[in-house]
């Protein structure tokens, strides 16, 4: 009996010794994963997405190439993506995030931003991509992309700023790495509060890596740049050609800079500053102007509504009605109409389905607006007078499918003034299929597919521009 008692102890001993073990044992283990809770693996035990990357956007086996370029700052994840087709160069990206596997960014451009989600697993980062890229209607592909070492650049860039009077304009300037003096360009905006992370930033990198210096900068009173803001000033052209010749003066300057190989150029809006600023300027040395700078600001804008409406499906006569009212708002503005008879016609149009489509400015504007007392100065601003009076290369480009120009009219006008001025070195082209951007959609029938630039314009202009800063 002792010993079966003794026994029993032993055992009861024994088990409460494993008990305990037992106990300790899941006490170190809470403790263990407590630990990891509070204290998580470094990144650097995940995938890394910082890096350089390279692509598509894919959809119906048409492709678009895109690079990405992922930065961690502190906790802050950034990102910047390049689409060449689509004239992005380093749009920052927002909302970036990754919570591994799980990638998200988001590209802003119109009133809704491209959407990208995706993962990253065995050095590929891919997804699923929504949005528009600038059109109508939204759209879904798949995207993919792999590491990539990043080529050196043939150019440099510098963050500058310069004056005009007590603005100060904030720009970017890209200078060839090879040994300078080197032409340089400098770039007009388009109409609107613009700034240098736009389509310019594509163009001006494009040129310097052909050899050929670009600024670009800031609007005042838009970015970095100083000035009243933009909404309240406009786009009045005599302050934006002086910011324009600031900038010249500014390279000029600058002795890596060939003082007279120094031209302009303009897109939209700018066709009509680049031969204004050049009649101020007679050392400017070249123009270039695309899709515009042929009519008059109001007649553009007359002209942007009618094939609007007339790709709506409307008949001639509502065009026509629509016109009529467009016509009639911009005599108020040149005070040959009264405010009371606009106004009437306006109301009775506002029950039109039409209406709805016209763009604000001017004929949605409320009586309060300055518009209406502004004067015509700038809405009936002609061109020719200047083109007649340029007598430096020029080189002009068109889109055929145009549909903020009138195209024919305006390469026309410009090609009978160079004309009359004697100009003996000009080239005026109209690429078939290409819009205002210079881009040509994908036709009707066809598989999906993103725009293009137009085949041969960046050629041309390319070309165009070398020769004529080579001699």
């Amino acid at each position: 009996m002792q010993t079966l008692w003794q026994d029993l102890r032993y055992g009861a001993r024994i088990a409460v010794k494993d008990e305990v073990n037992m106990a300790l044992r899941k006490l170190c283990m809470l403790t263990t994963l407590a630990f990891f809770l509070c204290h998580p693996a470094p990144l650097a035990a995940q995938e890394q997405l910082e890096g350089y990357w390279e692509g598509v956007i894919a959809q119906q086996g048409k492709e678009v190439r895109c690079k990405l370029e992922f930065k961690r700052q502190g906790n802050e994840l950034t990102a910047v993506i390049d689409i060449p087709d689509l004239y992005i160069l380093r749009f920052q990206l927002s909302k970036v995030s990754y919570n591994a596997p799980n990638v998200h960014f988001e590209l802003p451009l119109g009133r809704e931003p491209e959407r990208f989600a995706g993962t990253l697993q065995g050095g590929n980062l891919s997804g699923q991509y929504t949005g528009r890229f600038y059109q109508e209607q939204p759209r879904s592909a798949t995207f993919h992309f792999w590491r990539q070492k990043p080529k050196a650049l043939p150019y440099k860039v510098e963050e500058v700023s310069f004056h005009n009077g007590t603005v100060k304009l904030a720009g970017t300037l890209f200078v060839p790495v090879k040994k300078g003096p080197h032409p340089a360009v400098v770039f007009f905006h388009g109409s609107g509060p613009q700034t240098r992370e736009s389509y310019l930033r594509y163009f001006a990198a494009h040129f310097a890596e052909r050899g050929i210096a670009t600024l670009i900068f800031d609007k005042r009173g838009t970015g970095a740049s100083t000035g009243e803001v933009w909404y309240r000033t406009g786009d009045r052209f005599d302050n934006l050609v002086t910011d324009a010749l600031s900038g010249v003066e500014f390279l000029r300057r600058r002795a890596d800079i060939a003082p007279k190989k120094i031209g302009l150029w303009g897109l939209s809006q700018g066709g009509w500053l680049a031969p204004l600023a050049a009649a101020r300027d007679k050392d400017i040395a070249f123009l270039m102007v695309v899709s515009g700078g042929g009519v008059t600001p109001a007649e553009q804008e007359v002209y942007d509504d009618e094939v609007k409406l007339q790709d709506k499906g409307y008949a001639p006569e509502q065009v026509a009605e629509a016109v009529a009212l467009l016509r009639l708002a911009d005599d108020v503005i040149r005070g040959r109409a009264s405010w009371e008879k606009f106004a009437a016609a306006r109301a009775a149009a506002q029950q039109k389905d039409w209406f709805a489509l016209l763009d604000r400015y001017p004929v949605k504007l409320p009586k309060e607006d300055d518009t209406w007392r502004a004067g015509s100065a700038g809405m009936d601003f002609d061109p020719r007078p200047l083109w007649e009076s340029t007598r430096i290369p020029v080189l002009a480009i068109f889109g055929a499918a145009d549909k903020s120009t009138p195209t024919q009219e305006s390469a026309r006008r410009i090609e009978a003034s160079l004309r009359k001025a004697n100009n003996k070195d000009f080239t005026i082209k109209i690429f078939p299929q290409a819009d205002h951007a210079l881009l040509v959609a994908a036709q009707k029938g066809a598989d999906w597919d993103w725009e293009r630039p137009a085949p041969g314009w960046l050629e041309l202009s390319v070309k165009w521009l070398q020769q004529h800063t080579r001699r």
